[in-house]
This record gives structure tokens, C-alpha cells and sequence, in this order.
């Protein structure tokens, strides 16, 4: 286990719940976290493996994962809906939400509906029923091949964001081909790295200076976003970060137990804690928060979606009681 990126998980995580209750500083953190989230994915998948040994066994383990979590979220939505938004209307895509198909719908009515997170789901389960695919060609090939192929699909992408209408660059954002890139760039990423030698030592001030890197790069990418760039915003919901990413990434695994300053305060329990149930702060967010404006909040005079934007610091730890429940249920399921 990388501590350092586990705990970048947790970081953001929050960073993406602060943006969802409209607090906008974290727009950034937001879209870096996406990608992030994808990207680590991939990674994850090949730094650990170069192949699948079952790929039945692998299906099972993902999917465990993946649909238990988000079909608790969408029960708890819609009752939620029932009985205290009353709000009865249901229509043609609910089965493509519980089977995760919603993200290749082309409109935000259809993939941001009833779970409205769940979105990330339906594209990671794209992403990860064709990753024995992805495997093998990547193996067949060759890694200059495959490296070539990775950032051809980049260009594209990159291309497709540049010209394509309002409407249709929203929905890059959430489209299930278009997260497969940033997939296939961490799962380059962690054959890479996985055949790499990693350092016996290295002092302090050298990791320091190392961790130090990427975070500017972060921070620089950010500043340009920030400053209304149209050009920024167009690449802004992937492509935009995919270098500080994959900056963050790399670091994190070189310096592995060769951890400078930065990685030493990364490691620390609490941020480890919350890295674990990034998962599921995500999913559960919007549900957590609605039953805290609709039954929590009403106890002490307020009510529903008015104090939406001043609930943050009442939700959180309420959303991080229910992560922690619900991962602690799901992990002895």
C-alpha cells in the first residue's frame, strides 16, 4: 500500500464534498480529484499486476465493490424522495441507474438523476469490465506501443474538449469513453513504474524538495485555471490535469517509505483514516446531507435545502460517520 496516495484519496474527497456545497474555492480540487480518482484506478490495477490471473475473480472483486455501495445510495435516495421530498415521479432511466448504464446518456436530466454522484460509478464500471481487454493489448504490444496508443487517445481527447459544443463538452465530463483515457494513462503509469528500481535511500531534504515538485506543478495548473483562462476551461475536465496528476502519482510511488516532510505529515492516521473511506464519503454525500436537512436540520428550527449552503460543518461529520459505518458493514460482507 502507497500511505501517500491513500491519503491524497481522503484530501480529495472532501475537497469534492466542500465543492458540491458550493463553496467554489475547491472548483479545482474538484476536477483534479476526478481525474485523480480515475486515474488512480488504472494505476492501481497494473502497479500491483502486470496481468489477471482470474478474470473472473477480478469482475467479482471490483463489481462487490462498486454495486453494493451505490444501490445503497439510490434505496436510501428514493425513499428519501418518498417520504420527506415527496417526489413520486420516476421514469425510463431508473433501470439504467441500477444497472450503472446512466453515463452513457447524453443528458444531464438522465445521468445526474436520483443518485446524482453515482455518475463516477457508471464510468468506472466501463473502465473496469475492459480492463483484461486493455491488459492484453498493452502486453501484446509492447510498452512504447502501448505509451504511443495512451497518448494518441490523450490527443483526441484533448481535441474532442477544444471543439466540441456547449452541451456535449458537459457531458465529457462524465461520458464513460472519455474516463476511460484517464484509466488507460494511470494503468501506463503503473507498468511503468512497477518495472522501475526504486531508490535504497534518499535523505529528507532530497524527498522534500521531490514531494515539493509536484504540488507546484498542482498549484501552478490551478492559479491558471483560476484566472479564467478559456483555454483552461475547456481542457479543465481532464486534460487540463493530467500532468499534475500524474506528477502526484509518480512521486508518491518513487518515494514509497522514503517519505520527506510533505509524505511524513501525508502518513499521518487521521489522513490515512480518511483516504480509506474516500469511497465511500463520494457516494454517499448527497444522501447524507438531504438527510440532514430534511430530519437532522428540522430539530433545531431550519428545513430543507435553505440551509444547504451553511450545512457543511453540521454534515461532514455525519457523512463521516456513515463512510465509516458503511465500510466497516461492507468490508466483513
Amino acid at each position: 500500500m502507497i500511505k501517500t496516495l491513500t491519503s491524497w484519496r481522503g484530501i480529495f474527497a472532501v475537497c469534492i464534498v466542500c465543492f458540491h456545497f458550493a463553496m467554489h474555492a475547491f472548483d479545482q480540487m474538484t476536477y483534479a480529484g476526478v481525474t485523480f480518482f480515475f486515474m488512480l484506478s488504472g494505476f492501481l490495477v497494473t502497479y500491483r499486476h502486470s496481468e489477471i490471473a482470474s478474470v473472473k475473480q477480478f469482475y467479482w472483486r471490483r463489481l462487490k465493490r462498486i454495486f453494493p455501495l451505490h444501490w445503497i445510495a439510490l434505496v436510501g435516495m428514493i425513499i428519501v424522495d418518498l417520504t420527506l421530498m415527496h417526489k413520486f415521479h420516476y421514469g425510463w432511466d431508473l433501470p439504467l441507474h441500477v444497472a450503472l448504464l446512466q453515463s452513457w446518456v447524453p443528458s444531464e436530466a438522465v445521468f445526474y438523476n436520483y443518485s446524482i454522484h453515482s455518475w463516477f460509478l457508471s464510468s468506472l464500471l466501463f473502465c473496469v469490465l475492459v480492463t483484461p481487454l486493455l491488459l492484453k493489448f498493452f502486453n501484446r504490444v509492447g510498452g512504447k506501443v502501448a505509451w504511443g496508443v495512451a497518448l494518441a487517445g490523450c490527443g483526441v481527447i484533448a481535441v474532442i474538449n477544444l471543439v466540441a459544443s456547449e452541451q456535449w463538452h458537459s457531458y465529457l465530463y462524465v461520458c464513460p469513453a472519455t474516463r476511460l483515457v484517464d484509466y488507460a494513462l494511470g494503468m501506463m503509469l503503473g507498468a511503468t513504474l512497477r518495472e522501475r528500481i526504486m531508490p535504497s535511500s534518499i535523505t529528507m531534504a532530497r524527498a522534500t524538495v521531490n514531494e515539493l515538485v509536484p504540488l507546484a506543478v498542482l498549484a501552478l495548473f490551478i492559479a491558471l485555471h483560476a484566472s479564467g483562462s478559456a483555454l483552461a476551461e475547456r481542457l479543465e475536465h481532464s486534460v487540463l490535469w493530467w500532468l499534475p496528476v500524474s506528477m502526484l502519482i509518480v512521486m508518491c510511488t518513487i518515494l514509497n517509505t522514503h517519505e520527506g516532510v510533505v509524505g511524513k505529515v501525508l502518513t499521518i492516521k487521521p489522513l490515512l483514516w480518511l483516504g480509506k473511506l474516500s469511497f465511500e464519503i463520494y457516494i454517499l454525500q448527497k444522501l447524507v446531507n438531504n438527510l440532514f436537512c430534511y430530519v437532522v436540520a428540522p430539530l433545531f428550527g431550519h428545513f430543507g435545502i435553505m440551509i444547504y449552503d451553511y450545512s457543511f460543518v453540521c454534515t461532514l461529520p455525519l457523512l463521516l460517520l456513515t463512510a465509516w459505518v458503511v465500510n466497516r458493514i461492507m468490508s466483513r460482507v
